[in-house]
C-alpha cells in the first residue's frame, strides 16, 4: 500500500510539473485537496497494518525458539533436493494428516499410507535397524496377474527382514511393523539407510 501512495504521490508531482503557469494554480487547489486525502490514507493505513499486523506477529521466547530449533534441526539443515522432497511431502500431509500413521509403539515407525494397500514406514531410529525404510503393497493385484507368494519369504518379525529381499504375508496374519493382521495379502521390502 505505501508503494501504490509512493507512486501516485510521485505522479500528481510530475503531472502538475508539467502543466503551465495558470493550469498550475488551478491545479495546486486540487492537488492540496488531493494530497490531504492521500496524507490521511496513508496514515489510516500505516496504523492500521501495524494494528493487524501486531495480533498476528506474536513473539516467540527465546525458550520456545530454542525448542523450535531443536525439533525441527534435521529439517532446517537440509538443502536443495533433499529439502524441496521434505517440503512436498510436508505439503501432502498437511492437505491430507489422515495418510500420517503413528506406530511407534508398534515398531518404532511412522506409517505413510498414501492410498489403500500402498505404504511406506520411516524408522525413528534408522541408525539402529536394517529396516529404516519399508514398503507394504497389497499384494491382490499381483497374485491374480500370477505372482506366486509359495516362492517368496514369509515376513519375518520385526528387526530380521533382511534389505533388498521381498517377503509375503497372508492374508488375516499378523503384520510386526502395525502390530495388527493385514486385511489383505501384502509384500513388503526394506531398505538399511545406514
Amino acid at each position: 500500500m505505501r508503494t501504490l501512495f509512493f507512486k501516485v504521490l510521485g505522479w500528481l508531482i510530475s503531472f502538475s510539473l508539467g502543466l503551465k503557469s495558470h493550469q498550475q494554480r488551478n491545479m495546486k487547489a486540487k492537488l492540496s485537496n488531493i494530497t490531504i486525502i492521500l496524507t490521511i490514507t496513508s496514515i489510516l493505513l500505516l496504523t492500521g497494518c501495524s494494528r493487524s499486523r501486531a495480533a498476528e506477529d506474536k513473539r516467540v521466547s527465546g525458550d520456545e525458539l530454542t525448542t523450535l530449533k531443536r525439533e525441527y534441526a534435521d529439517v532446517l539443515a537440509l538443502q536443495g533436493t533433499s529439502k524441496g522432497e521434505i517440503l512436498a511431502i510436508a505439503r501432502i500431509l498437511r492437505a491430507n494428516p489422515e495418510m500420517a500413521i503413528d506406530r511407534t509403539a508398534a515398531s518404532g515407525e511412522y506409517c505413510f499410507k498414501s492410498d489403500l494397500g500402498i505404504m511406506v514406514h520411516f524408522a525413528t531410529q534408522p541408525e539402529r535397524t536394517s529396516e529404516g525404510v519399508l514398503y507394504e503393497f497389497d499384494a491382490s493385484g499381483l497374485i491374480a496377474a500370477g505372482l506366486d507368494p509359495a516362492r517368496m519369504r514369509q515376513l519375518p518379525e520385526l528387526g530380521r527382514m533382511t534389505p533388498g529381499l521381498w517377503y509375503f504375508l497372508p492374508k488375516g496374519q499378523l503384520d510386526p511393523h502395525h502390530a495388527h493382521a493385514m486385511p489383505s495379502p501384502t509384500i513388503a521390502i526394506a531398505v538399511n539407510v545406514k
